[in-house]
């Protein structure tokens, strides 16, 4: 029997050993657990109540600020604002209340910058743990005629990207591994790499673009990079893509310390990016009204017919499968420089 590696598990044992254990049945559930899926959908009358949950486990860094936005972005991908919060914060033996200040200081900040309430949760100090954990709950709500899955995508719609991949495991690395940096790059790259935090939400994105119509379907790139949630998105709706690696945004931090550190960008954790599938004929509506905000976003391919497959073209020309990632770039990191 193969133990199961840091990350998130596979996806062959998620369908077999994990999705279809769904409890009893209930005829309000819209949506449940599936593969792209990252948050469920409950029906209201003529509302939605959109549900996910996150941990913070690749960072000890910011963990708080992290744990309210990955797990706001879920539910915006839904189309709907997100409204209440509850986190479990679990804490390493002989753990002072400065630190549980410090962490809740951060939860605070962060809910306060996009309107959250927090609600609820539960604290303790965990046996056998060497860091802190916060897993994190986000309760939203969206219209029944507005609301937006993974799974809707149709051949045809164009892929739009907001902001810069690699934006969470760029930050996250730079705080976490700034000894091994030093020497690589100058100071100043390390610190604006750390600062990327406050690119973390993409409930703005989100919002804005449901806003301007047009969108099939949503999904933010995090845990395997920016080529997981394509092949997520992909996947849950049956389709195939095209994506030009050409078009894709890499902020020359994250070029420096991956090339550094020996990561591929477009496999490292990307929270703050945001996939849109928007219909072909009102894209450009989308982009307009994205930038308009002051959004960084573009057209990086487009969704195909599953039977042309998944496909990067890469920036030598050359045509390369979408595979699922097998981890992220952040944990192989976190392993070679930890052991």
């Amino acid at each position: 029997m193969t133990s199961l590696r840091t990350g998130k598990i596979p996806t062959e044992i998620l369908v077999r050993n994990v999705f279809r254990y769904r409890g009893a049945g209930d005829r309000s559930v819209i949506l449940g657990s599936a593969i792209g899926e990252d948050a469920a959908l409950i029906s209201m009358g003529g509302d939605v109540i959109v549900l996910t949950t996150d941990p913070v486990t690749g960072t000890a860094s910011d963990i708080g600020w992290l744990a309210v936005h990955v797990n706001a972005n879920d539910v915006a991908c839904r189309g709907a604002k997100p409204r209440w919060f509850l986190c479990d914060l679990l804490l390493p033996e002989r753990s002072s209340h400065v630190l549980v200040d410090r962490i809740m200081q951060q939860i605070d900040g962060a809910a306060r910058a996009i309107g959250v309430a927090i609600v609820g949760g539960h604290t303790e100090v965990t046996p056998g743990l060497k860091r802190p954990i916060v897993v994190g709950f986000m309760v939203g709500m969206a219209s029944r005629k507005r609301f937006v899955t993974s799974h809707a995508a149709r051949p045809g719609d164009r892929i739009i990207m907001t902001k810069t991949v690699g934006i969470e495991g760029t930050s996250v690395l730079a705080s976490d591994f700034s000894h091994k940096l030093h020497g690589k790059m100058d100071v100043r790259t390390i610190r604006r790499a750390k600062n990327l935090r406050g690119l973390i939400s993409v409930v703005n994105d989100a919002l804005t673009a449901v806003d301007a119509g047009g969108v099939r379907a949503m999904h933010d790139p995090t845990e395997g990079g920016l080529l997981q949630g394509v092949w997520e998105l992909a996947e849950a709706s049956k389709v195939g893509v095209l994506i030009h690696e050409s078009r894709i945004s890499i902020l020359p931090e994250t070029r420096r310390i991956c090339s550094a550190l020996q990561v591929d960008p477009l496999r490292l954790m990307s929270s703050g990016c945001l996939l849109i599938v928007a219909d072909k004929r009102r894209s450009d509506g989308v982009l307009r009204r994205l930038r308009k905000r002051g959004i960084q976003a573009n057209v990086i391919g487009a969704v195909t017919t599953r039977s042309r497959g998944r496909q990067l073209l890469g920036v030598d020309g050359k045509m390369k499968r979408i595979r699922p990632s097998e981890r992220d770039e952040l944990y192989r990191v976190i392993e070679r420089y930890r052991a």
